[in-house]
């Protein structure tokens, strides 16, 4: 089987003393579908010759977060563009809205504009979007809405309804581990009753591992107990739902084949 996890963040300070054997863990659980997440051009870099380095198992995203409003500025925004236009560089994120720790107005709006033009960056380089939504599932969807492209939704907050507004327009939503979470009513809800081919697995790691290692270090090789825990839901088998999401993970890439 193959899985995938397709939000992750591995260069960060949580995996810098083994981040080879976390990596190489994901690997011999079958996870070969992978995506890391960058959030400074630092982070970027480091990524692209970590990849590099291992042979390039491992796809690579770079956004501005939500709240890092002061990057938004000339100089930034220039090598930021030079970097998403690398060949390395395979999606646009994660980048979106947080509002549950901005309640500034001012600078919810800021949010929205940083928001709106990496998104059409994306657009601009035929590349997908990976999105971050909090407390702010009406605009995030109001704004992919008017902008388009290929988005995702990850660590998808909203109900099942808002999910199948946002896979009318071909967005997809990704669930992580709190689907295993004993409480996880409204990720099973979306889980069960959205359209399957808009489904797909994540970490989010190191953050938000599933149950049984809640409260510790998350990793891309619990992906199987998220998966696992889908096929549940669903009532179908885990190959069968491995397979589907790795067949919706190439569509939202646009891709017919991939070799990781």
């Amino acid at each position: 089987m193959r899985f995938l996890d397709s939000h992750f963040h591995l260069m960060v300070e949580e995996f810098e003393e083994d981040r080879e054997s976390v990596l190489q863990r994901a690997l011999d659980q079958g996870v070969k579908d992978l995506m890391v997440i960058t959030l400074d051009h630092a982070e970027t870099k480091k990524a692209i010759a970590f990849n590099q380095a291992h042979g390039n198992p491992f796809l690579i995203a770079a956004g501005i977060f939500p709240e890092d409003l002061d990057k938004d500025n000339e100089a930034y925004w220039k090598e930021f563009c030079e970097l998403c236009a690398k060949p390395e560089i395979a999606a646009i994120g994660e980048i979106g809205l947080e509002y549950h720790w901005v309640r500034d107005v001012e600078l919810r709006r800021k949010q929205k504009l940083l928001f709106v033009k990496q998104i059409e960056l994306a657009k601009s380089l035929n590349k997908p979007y990976l999105v971050h939504s909090r407390d702010a599932m009406q605009d995030t969807f109001d704004i992919m809405k008017a902008h388009g492209g290929r988005g995702l939704v990850h660590c998808f907050p909203g109900s099942l309804e808002m999910a199948k507004e946002f896979h009318k327009l071909g967005f997809y939503t990704a669930i992580g581990g709190a689907i295993t979470f004993k409480n996880a009513r409204h990720a099973v809800e979306v889980v069960k009753g959205m359209d399957i081919r808009y489904l797909l697995s994540e970490t989010d790691s190191p953050y938000m591992a599933p149950v049984p290692h809640r409260g510790h270090r998350n990793e891309p090789s619990y992906i199987p107990m998220i998966v696992e825990k889908m096929a549940e839901v669903r009532n179908v088998s885990l190959e069968e739902m491995a397979e589907q999401i790795h067949h919706n993970w190439m569509n939202f890439l646009s891709l017919d084949t991939i070799k990781l």
